[in-house]
């Protein structure tokens, strides 16, 4: 007996599961991991073309609970293909589920990219480390997310000398021995751009020391609203500068001028003699964005003839960030106050631009 064959025409063929393995990998690496490995029910075809992956994303938000989740994680490394090496890892884990977290550590430490959200369902306030982490010769870029409820504790210095970004929340920093000061990032030889939110210093420390000569962004927020320290930027090759939320508690100084500074974003409240200190660290900045309550600060001192400004050797856009909807006729003096000084403190009068916006 002769066997027929239907054809099915042109138009309806799968014409992409017939493209070659590479290709269709590099297809499925536009979705999301879970969405990607879901793609194993489409035929044989693609059953295994998963497991391939050089990026992995865990969101615990993407599940109806942490059971299903905690199982799709075990399922997706306990079968992807480990002879692939993995590019890039970012995954959430509850810190109570240590048969999980164990899963990820084999992979943390030659991961280039990483980044990880810790978090756990007490009430209680926990400190959590996963040492491999800091040791990693490969690790490029990093980012450390915890929930309110967990400080992740640091290694005295991170031995990370291929790391480039950095972003660290909730963190705390430690010293060797008894030494007042922490100073974790002077190994990393190849940072330019660092993140430091919610962060604290572990007891007896009283100083956190960024000293880094190839940092050139620092962007730092929220910090720590109990414990009183100061921060010394010991970074020459600096060139831009964030400082929001920031305490009134802690202090900020430089060890160096900072004269290839382009620009320093400054959005708190702070001291009076901390701001002055500020403004003179800041003297080599090209953009000066400040918020309405820094400029009104200065522009009260500014009301005493006897103050000599700072003198912005480089400055020549001036940005003020209205905070509030309503400006108060004090605040608007004071802050025209401020732009005056600048203007006479300035050696690029005839350039400096001066905006007014709401954040």
């Amino acid at each position: 007996m002769v066997e027929l064959k239907t054809q099915l025409p042109d138009d309806e063929k799968d014409l992409i599961s017939a493209l070659p393995d590479d290709v269709l990998v590099q297809i499925i690496h536009f979705l999301d991991t879970a969405t990607a490995v879901r793609t194993s029910l489409l035929s044989k075809r693609w059953n295994n073309l998963w497991k391939s992956l050089t990026t992995l994303s865990f969101r615990s938000g993407d599940f109806e609970n942490q059971v299903n989740y905690n199982q799709f994680v075990h399922h997706v490394l306990s079968h992807r293909d480990t002879s692939i090496r993995l590019h890039r890892l970012d995954f959430d884990a509850c810190i109570a589920a240590k048969e999980i977290l164990n899963l990820f550590k084999p992979l943390l430490h030659y991961v280039p990219h990483l980044r990880i959200y810790l978090y756990h369902k007490s009430k209680k306030t926990v400190h959590y480390s996963i040492p491999i982490i800091f040791s990693s010769p490969s690790l490029t870029s990093l980012t450390l997310a915890h929930s309110n409820r967990i400080i992740f504790k640091l290694p005295p210095s991170l031995e990370l000398p291929a790391l480039k970004t950095l972003s660290l929340t909730n963190v705390s920093f430690t010293t060797r021995d008894d030494d007042e000061c922490a100073e974790p990032f002077s190994s990393c030889l190849s940072l330019t751009s660092l993140v430091l939110m919610g962060c604290s210093l572990s007891n007896p420390a009283e100083v956190l020391s960024i000293s880094n000569s190839n940092l050139s962004h620092i962007t730092m927020k929220r910090f720590s609203e109990v414990i009183r320290y100061n921060i010394v930027l010991s970074t020459p090759n600096l060139t831009h500068l964030t400082i929001r939320r920031w305490m009134n508690i802690h202090e900020l100084s430089s060890t160096c001028d900072l004269a290839l500074l382009e620009e320093a974003n400054i959005e708190t409240t702070m001291r009076v003699s901390h701001v002055l200190s500020l403004l003179k660290m800041l003297s080599y900045a090209k953009i000066l964005i400040l918020s309405e309550c820094i400029a009104a600060i200065l522009g009260g001192v500014l009301e005493d003839d006897m103050f000599q400004p700072p003198n912005f050797v480089r400055l020549q856009t001036l940005k003020i960030i209205q905070e509030r909807d309503m400006v108060t006729p004090l605040a608007r003096i004071q802050v025209d106050y401020a732009i005056n000084a600048f203007q006479k403190g300035t050696a690029y009068f005839g350039t400096i631009a001066i905006w007014f916006y709401k954040r």
